[in-house]
């Protein structure tokens, strides 16, 4: 039965979150195919260099230099460039407020990026930076009411906030499942039989949970595993 090791990541390269240690994962792994979180749109521009690399196409780049045999397969879904921007920016915002408005939310921000450095891929792929993450996701729409009935934050645009806040979520739920299915698909057509799916940490829970519907449905079984 064909596998495939889910590796949560973290983008931007800081501390022990760096290319050198991603390399040495994926060595270990010895994969035939790297599914990467990079839509179709974005991909040929992003390894010709006209676009900024992350730490994830960055390590790749040099795992093909010296695995050349190795195929890796842009999954993510397409979107919209000005949309995407544009969400992304009140997105951005609405962290800044969280950060500001919420000591909770504030302190697992630092926790967050404290143990990203220190820890690296080890964190990234625990249980406990799940954990932080999805908690972030309540306290932002905690944040988002308390500032509705906040009397002296009547200045903000409460409606804007709420929708790209709601966009960004329906946007990250039908990424995750694009991502799986175009990864069902591949693993089916070409039947390759160890594969690597490299992915932001956000996503590894809620990814997880998805995977088991994937598993109940797909023509093709895959042996999952995620890397601690």
């Amino acid at each position: 039965m064909p596998s495939i090791t889910f590796v949560a990541t973290g983008h931007k390269e800081v501390g022990l979150c760096n290319s050198h240690e991603l390399f040495k994962i994926i060595e270990q792994i010895k994969p035939e195919v790297i599914f990467e979180e990079i839509p179709p749109g974005k991909f040929e521009a992003v390894y010709a260099g006209t676009r900024q690399q992350s730490l994830e196409v960055k390590t790749i780049k040099a795992y093909l230099h010296k695995y050349p045999a190795t195929h890796h397969i842009p999954v993510d879904l397409d979107i919209d460039e000005a949309t995407e921007n544009e969400i992304k920016a009140e997105v951005d915002g609405i962290a800044f407020i969280c950060n500001d408005y919420n000591a909770e939310y504030n302190y697992l921000s630092r926790l967050l990026s404290h143990w990203k450095e220190k820890l690296g891929f080890q964190f990234l792929n625990n249980d406990q930076c799940s954990k932080f993450i999805l908690r972030q996701r309540i306290l932002e729409r905690q944040v988002l009411d308390a500032l509705r009935k906040d009397n002296n934050q009547r200045e903000i645009d409460h409606d804007r906030l709420n929708l790209a806040y709601n966009q960004w979520i329906d946007q990250i739920e039908n990424r995750e499942n694009e991502m799986l299915r175009n990864i069902y698909s591949y693993m089916e057509q070409k039947k390759y039989n160890r594969a690597l799916f490299l992915v932001g940490a956000a996503h590894r829970k809620p990814i997880m949970q998805k995977i088991q519907e994937y598993e109940s449905k797909a023509k093709i079984k895959l042996i999952w595993t995620f890397y601690k």
